[in-house]
């Protein structure tokens, strides 16, 4: 992977407010291309170097004011507070002891330095030497770990000769659309499926210290690539790219795998399905469906109408008929409390049975 691919993923995993924390050797440019990127983005940006740093310059240095017990912020984190949009960039985070790591944790995840939050405008970025060629350094933390999306920085020759005559390659700015969240739930199906055909990557935390200090899968990782890869598909990132940011979630082999399955599921367009629910075909694995349900019913609650409204639970009767109930039951649910004004069920979902009285919709005709 090349560094206009890392750029790429580190845009979008800002974009997705996912901390990011770049892997690289001493001296290849990470620092120097991350200022690059707040510049060409037109964002102020503070570095906090990890090494020389005491737990109370992220915990908040005590005070008395008033009588009470105040937790100070430092002036790095005031400067950042309130900013529309911000990078906080934590360098040399490897260095970090781990009582400085285990106090970096809240700031990395709520962004709250002492009694100061920064607020949602500050993106967080952090950049890091392996442990056995950091001065001084340490294994991440499984908890801190886990919170990064954890990317590999590439040794680019060119890019390097360049830079060195002053002139750091500015990122080039991708094009998001600003209604980007609205397309999660597609991508929330997909891994959902891929989870109920791999529940033992639900969590999966390296047994080795090391390891566990780099990506792997937890529920928390999921979310957020959920967020990450659809920024990325709306984005138009490349395939290097989007692979990046997946496997600096839950790690290379994970990333793989969900890649091929990804790739093999084939799931049917919902609007196609929402127009004609009967067009509905069973496919052969129990994922597959759990996914065809989730993307119907994201798909409906994107633009629920009452017309739309009956038509997904017909894709739910749909599905429960050819032998998914309880898998159609669960998109009944999350429909349920949309229920539109003036919308009336349709006809034969007694199929679901009891179901129905547990969720609250009754039918107006067996």
């Amino acid at each position: 992977m090349n560094q206009s691919d890392v750029m790429q993923a580190i845009q979008v995993a800002l974009e997705a407010d996912v901390p990011v924390l770049l892997w690289g050797e001493p001296g290849v440019g990470k620092t120097a291309s991350v200022n690059a990127l707040a510049s060409s983005l037109g964002w102020p940006i503070e570095t906090v170097l990890a090494s020389l740093r005491e737990p109370s310059d992220f915990a908040g240095l005590p005070v008395v004011i008033d009588g009470d017990m105040r937790f100070a912020p430092p002036d790095w984190a005031r400067r950042l507070a309130g900013a529309d949009r911000a990078i906080c960039f934590f360098d040399e985070i490897s260095t970090a002891t781990p009582s400085v790591q285990k106090a970096l944790l809240r700031v990395v995840h709520e962004r709250v330095v002492g009694d100061l939050s920064m607020g949602s405008g500050v993106r967080m970025i952090a950049a890091a030497n392996p442990a056995e060629v950091a001065a001084g350094g340490w294994d991440l933390s499984a908890p801190l770990a886990n919170r990064f999306c954890h990317l590999e920085w590439p040794i680019d020759a060119r890019v390097i000769a360049v830079g060195l005559t002053g002139s750091w390659p500015a990122a080039v700015q991708l094009s998001i659309p600003e209604d980007w969240q609205d397309h999660c739930g597609r991508t929330a199906a997909v891994i959902s499926g891929f989870l109920m055909a791999r529940p033992h990557l639900v969590h999966s935390r390296p047994a080795e210290e090391s390891a566990a200090g780099r990506a792997w899968p937890s529920p928390r990782s999921w979310d957020a690539l959920i967020r990450v890869l659809t920024v990325a598909d709306r984005a138009g990132v490349s395939a290097d790219a989007r692979l990046a940011l997946a496997a600096g979630l839950v790690g290379d082999g994970t990333a793989v795998e969900f890649a091929a399955y990804e790739r093999d599921l084939d799931l049917p367009d919902p609007e196609k399905l929402l127009a004609d629910p009967k067009s509905y075909q069973r496919p052969q694995r129990d994922d597959q469906v759990h996914a065809v349900v989730a993307a119907v019913v994201d798909a409906a609650l994107r633009n629920i109408t009452p017309a739309r409204w009956v038509a997904s639970l017909n894709v739910m009767t749909t599905i429960a008929e050819q032998g998914n109930v309880d898998i159609a039951a669960g998109g009944l649910r999350r429909l349920t409390p949309a229920w539109p004004t003036g919308a009336e069920p349709p006809e034969g979902l007694s199929v679901f049975g009891d179901i129905l009285q547990h969720i609250g919709i009754i039918p107006n005709a067996a």
